[in-house]
């Protein structure tokens, strides 16, 4: 195996790392976590974040090479909350906390707000499906531009 297939086959393992622990957590895992997980160093650790992040899989914090995103989970707090299974999540946006029941497959509440007038929202999931809500989901920016700045789009 050549070294671009070595780190090729190192980030699908981090990836799954990093997606499986979220889901178990509630949030995603520190470099040193992973590293210590994975029996490698942190700088192989964070140059696999780089590139994951370079392929749009997570979103590092810009002050470190910690992750923000692990898309649809969100690290930090978010208007954007999820409770499914016994556990809270955060989302980063309306469209991100509907994919985090169908990533977990499981049934959940969703506590968010209205983007236009900030009105309480909550969504309840069953079954894959969105019971009763009414609305209107609207995204101001096209989602070929969301990765043009993913933190702030």
């Amino acid at each position: 195996m050549d070294a671009e297939q070595g780190k090729f086959a190192f980030d699908k393992v981090v990836r799954h790392y990093v997606y499986d622990y979220v889901m178990r957590e509630g949030l995603p895992p520190t470099i040193a976590e992973a590293s210590s997980a994975l029996s490698h160093s942190s700088d192989e650790v964070k140059s696999s974040f780089r590139r994951l992040a370079d392929g749009h899989i997570l979103v590092l914090q810009k002050s470190s090479d910690q992750i923000l995103m692990a898309n649809p989970f969100s690290a930090v707090p978010t208007p954007f909350l999820v409770k499914a299974g016994g556990r809270s999540y955060y989302g980063n946006c309306i469209w991100d906390v509907m994919g985090i029941p169908a990533t977990l497959k499981h049934d959940a509440v969703i506590e968010a707000s209205c983007g236009c007038c900030s009105t309480a929202m909550n969504l309840k999931i069953t079954n894959g499906s969105l019971e009763g809500a009414r609305g209107i989901v609207h995204f101001a920016i096209p989602a070929a531009h969301w990765w043009d700045d993913i933190v702030f789009n």
